[in-house]
């Protein structure tokens, strides 16, 4: 899942990049969402302190109450990853020390070719955040969805036979097997027990006298067994 979130005060412009959004997103396959804010707001910046998924920020330069730099500090001061793309309306604003400090990816100028600057950049968007599709699954007749750099591991309970995908908030039990869920899992998710696997991208520690995965969250899990050891000191 991606999340675009446009800051704009102008109406028309609010409109063009939005439609610029849905156009490039009619190519591709993943799930997104558009927010929109005509200026800074407290639901903005509870948006940017809670982030949990894949953001893209398009920023207006000139705003209402403030800036885009200011608005990109604020980002930056709870988020390294998601990028930030800021629209000028002078192309010959290069803002060299603002894209080194913030990480900026670029600045656009509105009014020259942004349909083609913007798609150029989303790609470089895709290709940082990794985005990639999100673990499916069915019970019933309601469709689940979880992205998968939200999860943390996956184990087996015994007790009720089912999978339970364990994410930073959240348990899912699902019913299937583990050899099942692994099939449709990408690589970097790896047994670390033959009743549990890991997504090793989430992966802080691995403690083998204490037989515990540490998560980069804190969490930990009591699933990991020696046999395991060599493929997972591959990765």
């Amino acid at each position: 899942m991606v999340n675009f979130v446009i800051v704009e005060d102008n109406p028309h412009h609010m409109k063009k990049t939005k439609e610029i959004i849905l156009n490039y997103m009619m190519k591709n396959k993943y799930e997104f969402d558009i927010l929109m804010f005509n200026d800074v707001t407290e639901d903005l910046y509870d948006l940017i302190k809670n982030h949990d998924s894949n953001y893209i920020y398009i920023l207006d330069f000139e705003l209402p109450k403030t800036t885009a730099i200011e608005v990109a500090r604020n980002i930056r001061a709870y988020d390294w990853i998601s990028p930030i793309i800021i629209f000028t309306v002078n192309g010959g604003m290069a803002f060299d020390t603002f894209k080194q400090r913030l990480q900026i990816l670029d600045f656009v100028n509105k009014q020259f070719e942004a349909q083609k600057n913007l798609n150029e950049l989303f790609d470089i968007c895709f290709e940082q955040l990794k985005i990639r599709k999100n673990f499916k699954y069915k019970i019933g007749k309601v469709d689940y969805s979880i992205d998968y750099d939200k999860i943390l591991y996956i184990y087996k309970d015994t007790i009720e036979r089912k999978s339970v995908i364990v994410t930073d908030k959240n348990e899912h039990k699902i019913p299937m097997t583990l050899i099942k869920v692994k099939e449709l899992l990408p690589p970097e998710f790896v047994f670390t027990h033959k009743a549990c696997i890991v997504n090793t991208r989430r992966v802080d520690a691995y403690v083998w006298n204490e037989g515990k995965v540490i998560f980069d969250n804190g969490m930990e899990a009591q699933f990991l067994s020696k046999t395991h050891k060599k493929e997972l000191c591959n990765k």
